[in-house]
């Protein structure tokens, strides 16, 4: 059977806990003779713990800054390789002492997170979204016309072509063990009658470039009310996707973040609670979004790849947690999908998606098993390589699916 490295944890884990008691003992001796270590802040207290938690979580645009001096690289190259087969930072003390503590369920948002996402772009995320919080885009830091990037924001190109590995860009303070997740069975299946899948946008008016563009400008708007320019039409695309395979699906067309995208959550909340109290037959529901990134000389990221000759937007699986304070009991089921779902397509296409997406906000995903938000392409992408990119992913989603009838 195939094993999957999370990235951000994996190892063996007696050599882990050995480790982490030896790690232990040095710390408790050194604390005896007062000796100080290096700067690593280990506080409990929840607000130093966010704060360290947001600006550890970002990971770099273009991977680890370069070092002048050999003898640095050498050395940050043994960390990362040490790190990377013990499945934590043997030089980070909150991760080889906290991580084997099951209360705390810590992971390193150090140097193994950053350079697990090394060359992984950044997404824009605005902080507390599900509560009704955060700007709608990014905003550039200087008006104007700015250029549109194409940028490879995809797993294989972290982590190669491999299809025994999955990235995951973890933003909690949550462990993942991604063979577990794998081999253990989903809590629904798709038997039975009724509608399994609602799609919904909780952004609906989340729109893309036009057709060919190369640059943009900063007095156009990144929104559109129009149903045939906005997320809408990606969810119909996924919704004839998942008609000619068979799956019974709904697809919801609300705009819930107009006329504000404050409190868009809550609305579409409001959506799926009716849609599972019409149909209880629901399991699975996927809201789809797209992204958005500006660099800070103003150019826009696109997320693309080339799939039969064709620009194809690139796919982000975002599971959210109970990690911003929100009742979420059951995120791990939505995780366990999440994975599974990543690993059916980079099997078919490893360049379409980029890393799963674990975040601290619940995002809705607490109303059923199967909860999702499914970041198709960003800002910069065009509709067309959207739908491409979503119609692709969708018939891999409506394969396992079917599996499960």
């Amino acid at each position: 059977m195939k094993k999957y490295r999370a990235v951000v944890i994996d190892g063996k884990k007696a050599l882990r806990r050995i480790v982490a008691a030896a790690t232990l003992a040095i710390v408790l001796s050194v604390g005896l003779l007062n000796i100080k270590i290096a700067d690593v802040d280990i506080s409990l207290d929840s607000q130093k713990i966010a704060e360290r938690n947001l600006s550890e979580s970002i990971p770099q645009i273009a991977g680890l800054s370069p070092q002048g001096d050999v003898l640095k690289k050498a050395g940050m190259m043994l960390r990362k390789a040490v790190s990377f087969v013990l499945g934590f930072d043997l030089f980070d003390p909150r991760t080889t002492v906290f991580a084997q503590v099951p209360l705390i369920q810590s992971v390193s948002r150090g140097f193994l997170a950053s350079a697990a996402n090394a060359d992984v772009s950044q997404v824009f995320n605005p902080i507390n979204a599900d509560k009704g919080e955060g700007e709608a885009e990014p905003k550039p830091a200087t008006e104007g016309t700015h250029p549109i990037c194409e940028v490879d924001s995809s797993q294989a190109k972290t982590l190669g072509n491999s299809k025994n590995k999955i990235l995951i860009r973890n933003e909690t303070s949550f462990g993942i063990n991604v063979d577990e997740f794998l081999n253990e069975p989903l809590k629904f299946d798709m038997k039975g009658d009724g509608p399994k899948v609602l799609i919904l946008h909780t952004h609906a008016t989340e729109s893309y470039s036009p057709e060919g563009s190369a640059s943009y400008s900063t007095d156009k708007s990144d929104r559109s009310t129009d149903a045939s320019q906005n997320m809408v039409a990606v969810g119909e695309a996924v919704k004839k996707v998942f008609d000619d395979a068979g799956i019974s699906a709904i697809h919801d067309k609300t705009l819930h973040d107009h006329p504000s995208f404050n409190g868009s959550y809550a609305n579409s909340l409001k959506t799926v609670e009716k849609y599972k109290a019409k149909y209880p037959s629901i399991c699975i529901v996927l809201d789809l979004h797209r992204d958005a990134y500006v660099y800070d000389d103003g150019s826009k990221a696109k997320f693309v790849t080339q799939i039969d000759g064709k620009k194809t937007a690139q796919l982000m699986l975002v599971v959210g947690t109970n990690g911003s304070g929100l009742d979420h009991p059951n995120w791990r089921e939505n995780m366990k999908l999440a994975l599974k779902l990543q690993n059916k397509i980079i099997s078919k296409y490893p360049h379409l998606m980029r890393g799963v997406n674990l975040r601290k906000e619940r995002f809705n995903g607490h109303t059923t098993p199967g909860s999702m938000i499914i970041e198709v392409g960003s800002s910069g992408n065009t509709l067309s390589e959207a739908i491409r990119g979503a119609t692709l992913g969708a018939r891999e989603i409506a394969d396992f699916l079917t599996e499960l009838k």
